[in-house]
């Protein structure tokens, strides 16, 4: 097979008996019948609440933005530094929360402020270079997420990179090329990036480009470094779960269960992540009732965040089918209604 992933596994997700839980097996198969990994996945998904509609409504919102203003059009008001570093916290916050919405609403007139704080009169500030790269960074990752890849990849070329920013553009950049199936560009564009710093965004992001392409060592290598580097209690959450991510792809079950315990003390989204692969390792264990139990977690740590996520939906996808006349079966089946998959 051209995928790579040997002729049973394919059959196997064929005729529902496997999902696709790896990120490095969704793009192998969507290379294989040249297709982009967001056309398996069905992204981006329907609106299927309020906050959902919210959500896609800001997708219009940045593509407005990009093609439809002046880099430095005037922000409606004056934001003065304050202003503008506050609404920069509250991006932090919403991503650190997984509350998409938030982060929707947030988005559209931080990036109108921070093109304008940062005008040619204006150029020599670079803390406002600094919010703005947040700025155009956090919305690439929501276009991302949401599967607007080719308006997050424009996005982040709006965005001038500085010293001393933590490299979010860069990593931004890194998961973007992986997202999209080109894990070994991701991998050398972030080795070009390295030249300049090594922040643990980066490297993160780096390590799961490379244990995507199959390189387990380079990968762990990556993460050590990481985990040495980090400075506070959400870097060290972001290492930890890249290093559950890129276990999950190697089929490392037991590696990633053992990081399930860090969960109760991590930020939201990223808790939400961890007990999202915690859950796709106990499925593959067999244990489909603690599956459940963890993915309805992550689910109330950042609902809309991980009813979004596309390899969430299809380990739901997959629990429903092996929990048919079980006491779960009715729980699932609220919770692929909370998705919008009924």
């Amino acid at each position: 097979m051209r995928s790579g992933l040997g002729e049973q596994s394919v059959i196997g997700i064929e005729v529902g008996r496997e999902w696709v839980d790896q990120h490095s097996m969704l793009c192998a198969l969507a290379g294989s019948l040249h297709l982009d990994p967001l056309d398996l996945t069905g992204q981006p998904y329907a609106p299927n609440s309020e906050q959902h509609a919210t959500v896609r409504a800001a997708a219009w919102h940045l593509r407005r933005h990009l093609f439809h203003s002046a880099p430095h059009a005037p922000a409606e008001g004056q934001w003065g530094r304050a202003d503008l570093l506050s609404a920069a916290e509250e991006v932090r916050d919403a991503q650190a929360s997984g509350d998409e919405r938030a982060l929707a609403l947030a988005l559209p007139p931080l990036l109108v402020a921070a093109d304008h704080s940062v005008g040619p009169e204006e150029a020599d500030r670079p803390e406002a270079m600094a919010v703005r790269n947040l700025a155009y960074a956090a919305a690439a990752g929501l276009l991302r997420r949401l599967g607007y890849c080719d308006l997050a990849w424009s996005l982040l070329h709006r965005a001038h990179p500085v010293a001393d920013d933590g490299q979010v553009v860069q990593a931004e950049e890194v998961r973007l090329l992986t997202s999209m199936g080109m894990s070994g560009p991701a991998a050398a564009r972030a080795e070009q990036h390295f030249a300049a710093a090594r922040s643990v965004a980066l490297l993160c992001a780096a390590a799961f480009a490379h244990a995507s392409a199959g390189q387990r060592l380079h990968a762990e290598h990556l993460l050590d470094e990481a985990d040495r580097c980090a400075s506070d209690a959400g870097e060290a959450a972001e290492v930890t779960v890249t290093r559950a991510s890129s276990a999950m792809q190697f089929g490392a079950w037991d590696q990633v269960l053992e990081q399930q315990g860090a969960a109760a003390t991590m930020p939201s989204a990223r808790r939400a992540d961890l007990l999202l692969l915690v859950a796709g390792a106990w499925a593959r264990r067999g244990q489909i009732n603690r599956a459940f139990e963890r993915l309805a977690a992550a689910e109330t740590a950042a609902a809309l965040y991980i009813r979004l996520d596309p390899l969430a939906r299809e380990l739901l996808h997959a629990l429903r089918a092996r929990a048919r006349g079980t006491d779960s079966a009715r729980e699932l089946g609220s919770m692929a209604g909370r998705f919008g998959m009924k």
